[in-house]
């Protein structure tokens, strides 16, 4: 598995050559990949922060990680909220751990129903989970022009 991560990190370093492009990776989940310093030519973060306490530590470790690492910008992106109730306890365990919220996905429906459908979510029309999306692709383009 070494192999594979010194070819991802050589692949994403070459990408990141020119700077004038945004380029997003879609990492597996957990923590292996930013030990193994695949996360080195980055320089905004963006961790998962699910309403499930497993799931939150594993963010908090993250952030603690890629901060460690050197990323300039390590944010979270709170997912699949369902209620007030998950909004608020994701809200506060970020807040408690200094990590801040770049977007707040709503739980959609629609998601699961394309990945079964095996058709891409993101063409959904009215997608409470798409608006929420393109806000964050707004945020990272804002930020990304201002690096």
């Amino acid at each position: 598995m070494c192999g594979a991560h010194a070819a991802v990190r050589h692949l994403i370093g070459g990408i990141l050559q020119d700077d004038t492009h945004v380029t997003i990776v879609d990492m597996e989940a957990g923590l292996e990949h930013l030990s193994r310093a695949t996360g080195r030519h980055v320089d905004t973060l963006l961790v998962t922060l699910e309403p499930y306490y497993k799931a939150l530590e594993t963010s908090r470790r993250a952030v603690v990680l890629g901060q460690e690492l050197g990323i300039l910008r390590v944010v979270g992106v709170a997912n699949k909220i369902r209620d007030d109730a998950d909004a608020g306890a994701v809200r506060q365990f970020a807040e408690t751990h200094g990590i801040q919220i770049a977007a707040e996905i709503p739980f959609d429906d629609t998601v699961r129903r394309s990945d079964l459908a095996g058709t891409p979510f993101i063409d959904a029309p009215g997608s409470a989970a798409v608006r929420a999306i393109d806000g964050l692709a707004d945020w990272l383009l804002r930020v990304a022009q201002n690096r």
